[in-house]
């Protein structure tokens, strides 16, 4: 009976191993906890679940590189209000069929780089959801930033930085961020005199909009506070 025992104990050992190794090897899921839209709710629904099946297909396909930079094409396209317009008219003209409503939807869209993109947008046109595409690439975007850790990072500067101060910059943000990597979006305004202006934690991270925190290092922003401390000091 001990032997047994001892036995199964084995077998339980080696099962839980399995099980541990089976985990470790799991590739990561494109699905974070934190909504596209940063209302740091949790993400979930139907928008998610075809994300992730997107992204399941890209890695299947061995074209992640090629499905991410056709979802930031699609993404640019889809804000332009023109463009959305004409997206919106042909979903709804349900007098199209809907195997030639997807091919004009793909050459609208078009041309892709990768061969899964196409695809899963006739999957979407045959699911009727065709109109969630935006919101889906959105959430694709916002979930590939929040899974590689990347923080988008806009310097503002009266010159353009060299390489060494941009390298300083990033591995600067990097300890106050704890990101893995950082985007520097480079901006040069010559009224700012001298020094830079950093801004980051964006509610969207490929429009940049509604960033988080801000650090001012401009000589204009430094004039400003001697001149309002002189000011102050005079009135007293």
């Amino acid at each position: 009976m001990s032997t047994l025992h001892s036995n199964d104990q084995r077998s339980s050992g080696r099962t839980q191993r399995q099980a541990e190794v089976n985990r470790a090897l799991q590739p990561p899921a494109l699905v974070y906890s934190q909504a596209a839209d940063g209302s740091m709710l949790e993400a979930s629904g139907p928008i998610v679940t075809y994300s992730q099946a997107l992204f399941d297909a890209a890695k299947a396909k061995k074209e992640t590189v090629e499905v991410t930079m056709d979802v930031l094409a699609m993404k640019t396209k889809l804000q332009d209000d023109e463009f959305l317009e004409k997206w919106v008219l042909i979903t709804n003209n349900f007098n199209i069929e809907k195997k030639d409503r997807s091919s004009v939807l793909v050459d609208l869209l078009g041309p892709f780089k990768s061969t899964v993109v196409p695809k899963f947008i006739v999957f979407l046109t045959k699911k009727q959801r065709a109109m969630s595409l935006r919101r889906i690439v959105k959430h694709y975007v916002t979930a590939l930033y929040q899974q590689q850790a990347i923080e988008p990072v806009t310097v503002k500067s009266a010159q353009r930085l060299t390489p060494e101060q941009q390298e300083a910059i990033k591995q600067k943000m990097k300890a106050r961020t704890g990101a893995k990597d950082i985007k520097l979006i480079m901006e040069v305004d010559a009224n700012l005199l001298a020094g830079f202006i950093l801004e980051w934690g964006y509610v969207d991270k490929e429009a940049l909009r509604s960033p988080a925190n801000a650090i001012d290092l401009t000589m204009s922003n430094h004039l400003q506070k001697s001149a309002l401390k002189q000011g102050v000091m005079l009135q007293a």
